[in-house]
Parts: C-alpha cells; sequence; structure tokens
C-alpha cells in the first residue's frame, strides 16, 4: 500500500471518531434529559443524534469502497490492524492508534446506548432480548 492509501485510510477513521464525538455528546445530553424527565429535549437530541449517525454510514462506506480497491492481502492487514495487531512501521502505526481509538470510542458509545435504551424501554428495548 502506498502512503497515499494509508493516510485517506486513517482520515476516514478520523472522520468516524469525530462522529462518534458527537453521537456520544448528544447520547450524554439524552441522558441528562432523561434524568430532568425533560420530554421536549428527549425528542429534539434524538432528532439530533441522527445526523451523525447517518454520517457514520457514509464513512463506512467511503471506506468500503477505498478497500475495494485494494488487493486481497492489504486488506486483510488492514482489518488487523483495525482489530489490534501490531503495526509495522510509521504509516500502519498512524493508522492503528487512530482505529484504536475508535474502537474505543465505539465501544463506549454503545454501552452508553444500551443504557439509554433501556431506561427508554424497559422490557420492550432492543437489548432486553
Amino acid at each position: 500500500m502506498t502512503k497515499g492509501d494509508w493516510l485517506d485510510l486513517t482520515v476516514l477513521e478520523r472522520k468516524k471518531y469525530n462522529l462518534l464525538s458527537e453521537v456520544m455528546d448528544v447520547s450524554q445530553q439524552l441522558g441528562e434529559a432523561m434524568d430532568r424527565n425533560d420530554e421536549i429535549s428527549l425528542r429534539m437530541l434524538l432528532a439530533l443524534r441522527q445526523d451523525p449517525i447517518l454520517g457514520l454510514e457514509e464513512v463506512k462506506r467511503a471506506i468500503a469502497n477505498r478497500l475495494e480497491g485494494l488487493p486481497p492481502e492489504d486488506r486483510k492487514r488492514i482489518s488487523e490492524l483495525a482489530g489490534g495487531a501490531a503495526p509495522q512501521g510509521g504509516e500502519e502505526t498512524a493508522y492503528s492508534n487512530q482505529a484504536g481509538s475508535v474502537r474505543r470510542l465505539l465501544e463506549r458509545v454503545l454501552e452508553l446506548d444500551q443504557r439509554l435504551n433501556r431506561r427508554i424501554g424497559g422490557k420492550d428495548s432492543f437489548y432486553a432480548q
């Protein structure tokens, strides 16, 4: 892979991180609105949360399109790095660090989402199954 390929993928991972940060922020505000029993803020925040989630889908598609043009061995290596494999070289290190940050933030977002969903949905929560 070229330096440009690594840079493009690292930038896309950074965009993903920024969007996840926005989802996390709005989700935290959702929790605060729930604590206050503020229905108006709750509805507004649910609508606001949709934009970064849609942005994440766009970034996901952009990454998939970028990966399609790469040889299978490069795609495999990227998958390994995204999963936490040890990087080899500067470009891999930059990508791996960014992908690791995204992975950790995603875990936090999912944990918060699960708690909020259970609070909102109760026994009918998506996660109650």
